[in-house]
């Protein structure tokens, strides 16, 4: 109780902060994820500062958005975030976000004679450098036993890449959703995911300028995103209305949007120390290749917003030691 009491003090002072604080949050979200599933949660309703969406379609340039200033948070995998802490960006690792791994892949087409990653020998695969795709796919051959340099590696785009195995051009793909659903609908063999291998962590990241001035916005948007995330687990029927939701915002196939995300169960979850393991995994992977220098990735993480994600049941006793805060206070 005593924990409940200092939480909910740290809360109203939050909550008495906004007339104080900037009045508009700049959110970074790629193709309307995030927001498709707080709409069809109907989370956004009532907000006390203005919410301004901006959309990319991929991780990198919203990192790079938060390293200038022009976001205030973005949504994106790990990587990006991890690449720029090496060079002292001012951004903070403020939450996580976790999904099914088995919707991070290597896929090999369906009428090839690659069955196993021991046949990947002498193959033309498609990765993405310095992300999960890479990281999966060096992974997966290191536990094989099978040289990294025996495959004929072809830096592609997600996009890219999955036309490319469409096109027969790449034998081989290591990808992430959508693109993981939509060529098992066509029949591609899955060879390893990275359940196992690789974190594929992704994170809710903020300025480190915003983190002091909008803590009160950031705050509640975290709140009523994982409100959102428990709603869309709750029951198959919303996972299946935010897949809809996504699907027509995007103009996807919404029978492989509802496939994606059954599967995914993505949920967004407050830090804690296998979550910065992780991370450090991560970075000297990516050190390892000399892509960036080794750092101590503990130093990009701020664990100070994990009351906003406390699940649905402990936020109302939050709430109710709020309210009689409040009414002492009066």
């Amino acid at each position: 109780m005593r924990y409940l009491k200092k939480l909910a003090a740290g809360v109203l002072a939050s909550s008495l902060s906004f007339a104080a604080a900037a009045q508009t949050l700049v959110v970074g979200d790629q193709s309307f994820n995030t927001r498709a599933v707080m709409e069809a949660a109907g989370v956004l309703e009532g907000l006390p500062y203005t919410l301004e969406w901006k959309q990319f379609t991929a991780g990198s340039p919203v990192a790079e958005a938060l390293n200038v200033g022009s976001l205030d948070i973005g949504l994106l995998g790990d990587a990006p975030p991890l690449f720029l802490g090496a060079l002292g960006a001012p951004i903070k690792v403020i939450a996580v976000t976790r999904q099914n791994l088995g919707g991070v892949a290597i896929l090999a087409r369906k009428d090839s004679d690659i069955h196993s990653l021991q046949d990947l020998r002498g193959k033309r695969a498609a990765i993405w450098k310095g992300s999960w795709s890479q990281q999966l796919l060096f992974a997966a051959l290191d536990k094989a036993g099978v040289p990294r340099d025996s495959l004929d590696l072809r830096y592609l785009s997600a996009l890219d890449a999955s036309h490319a195995l469409d096109g027969g051009s790449v034998d081989v793909i290591a990808t992430w959703e959508p693109y993981v659903t939509q060529q098992e609908r066509q029949g591609a063999r899955v060879l390893a995911t990275a359940e196992g291998l690789i974190p594929a962590q992704s994170f809710v990241v903020a300025n480190a300028k915003s983190v002091d001035d909008k803590r009160a916005q950031i705050s509640d948007f975290l709140q009523r995103l994982k409100k959102a995330r428990d709603w869309t687990l709750s029951d198959p029927a919303n996972t299946q209305a935010y897949a809809d939701a996504w699907a027509k915002r995007t103009h996807a196939d919404s029978e492989i949007a509802r496939v994606w995300f059954a599967r995914a169960r993505t949920d967004v979850a407050a830090l804690d120390p296998q979550v910065i393991t992780n991370a450090q995994k991560t970075v000297d992977f990516f050190a390892g290749l000399g892509l960036i220098k080794s750092y101590p990735a503990a130093s990009l993480f701020d664990t100070s917003f994990a009351a906003a994600l406390l699940p649905a049941a402990a936020q109302a006793q939050q709430a109710e030691v709020i309210r009689t805060a409040q009414a002492h206070t009066e």
